[in-house]
């Protein structure tokens, strides 16, 4: 459930008039740092725009892969708020507090302007892998959180005979050099880049999903704060805004 701790509810409607009324000048001193995927990373940035209006206190999404947060993060880099695939923050010690946001589904994606195929179901997904001259995928050996839940769900017997083309970096790059004239990528991924029609989500019985969480950075310079706004994220008001950036209510259809 995407539902707060009571606490951290009432820490933000005790802060909030605090900030509003006088604290964004101080604040503006002193940004909030957000860690955040690529994937998760438009659904951040638009929830700490509302954050930053409703507080005055600024917030910076940044962070890239995921191997970069975490050597950021191993580096001591600031930061205050650390948004990741959960089965990743579980076993990472200089992140506390881990709240679930929601899950990301993969995507099907193909180069604009070209035929965007029916994905709707199981069998209309699978047909449509089977007929593509090639299906691009990160890499499972590249370190995305997608590639390796990619690579099982291809390696089944559903599968068998597409022609898969993993990939460095990005899936969708293969679409631009020809390699592939289907990309399998985070939903969010696809839905910004410009150059990219979605044809939408894998079907959920393939279970081709990474849950998200978020925590707080021990390297936190303000830990109230980073509560605050780790609050604001995981709230009812929240979801929606989630939704529309790519990101599913936990125990919702995609």
């Amino acid at each position: 459930m995407w539902i707060p701790r009571r606490s951290s509810l009432v820490l933000i409607a005790a802060l909030l008039p605090l900030w509003v009324n006088g604290g964004a000048a101080q604040a503006a001193t002193a940004p909030l740092m957000v860690l955040a995927p690529a994937s998760a990373a438009p659904g951040a940035q638009a929830l700490a725009v509302q954050f930053t209006a409703q507080t005055g206190i600024p917030v910076t999404v940044t962070g890239g892969s995921r191997d970069k947060i975490f050597a950021a993060l191993k580096a001591g880099s600031p930061a205050d708020v650390v948004i990741l695939p959960t089965g990743d923050l579980t076993d990472l010690p200089m992140v506390t507090g881990m709240t679930p946001l929601g899950h990301i589904t993969v995507g099907v994606g193909v180069k604009a302007g070209a035929h965007v195929p029916d994905v709707s179901t199981p069998e209309k997904f699978r047909a449509a892998l089977l007929a593509a001259k090639g299906v691009a995928y990160a890499d499972p050996k590249a370190g995305t959180s997608a590639g390796p839940v990619i690579d099982r769900m291809l390696s089944g017997p559903d599968f068998k005979g597409v022609k898969r083309v993993p990939v460095q970096g990005l899936a969708v790059t293969a679409l631009a050099s020809g390699q592939a004239d289907i990309a399998l990528q985070m939903v969010p991924e696809l839905m910004s880049n410009k150059d990219v029609a979605l044809a939408g989500p894998v079907p959920e019985i393939y279970g081709a999903s990474v849950d998200f969480a978020s925590g707080i950075a021990a390297a936190s310079n303000d830990s109230v704060k980073a509560q605050a706004f780790l609050a604001f994220i995981t709230a009812p008001a929240a979801v929606p805004v989630w939704q529309a950036h790519g990101v599913t209510q936990l125990g919702a259809v995609p």
